[in-house]
């Protein structure tokens, strides 16, 4: 009974020594990953902070059936923006635009953004909607 309880008790000690280093490797890993993404949290929640932008001016040169808008936004904030991730909204559609180079904008540079072919529509009113990279965004009124 000695040997055999000693056999016994030894390879329970190494099961349970592998099973705590396992264990340990993976909660050590959970706890990096979970605190890296606690970081990388704090460091949008700051980008946002310092997003802004404002909707100055609207322009539209006007046709029979289509009109071009061009959309005149300033960055306010402190952030510097990549033009090419913006996302325009016009009565509710998603559109694209065109800017002058560079894609970067910086801190108080104003950028001019021209939608193209725009169905008239005969409301009174019509909604424009610039949304910065980081979902920041500013909306503007406009009559045709």
């Amino acid at each position: 009974m000695g040997f055999e309880t000693a056999a016994v008790v030894a390879i329970f000690f190494v099961s349970a020594v592998i099973l705590g280093t396992t264990a340990y490797t993976v909660v050590s890993a959970s706890e990096e990953r979970i605190n890296e993404a606690k970081d990388l949290k704090h460091d949008m929640q700051a980008k946002n902070l310092q997003t802004d932008i404002n909707i100055i001016n609207t322009t539209i040169d006007n046709s029979s059936n289509s009109y071009d808008l061009t959309v005149t936004v300033s960055n306010t904030g402190s952030v510097t923006l990549d033009s090419e991730e913006l996302n325009v909204i016009v009565n509710g559609n998603i559109c694209s635009y065109s800017y002058k180079s560079p894609t970067t904008w910086t801190p108080d540079e104003t950028k001019n953004l021209t939608i193209n072919n725009i169905p008239t529509d005969p409301k009174d009113e019509h909604r424009v909607k610039v949304t910065a990279e980081n979902g920041i965004a500013d909306y503007a009124t406009y009559p045709i």
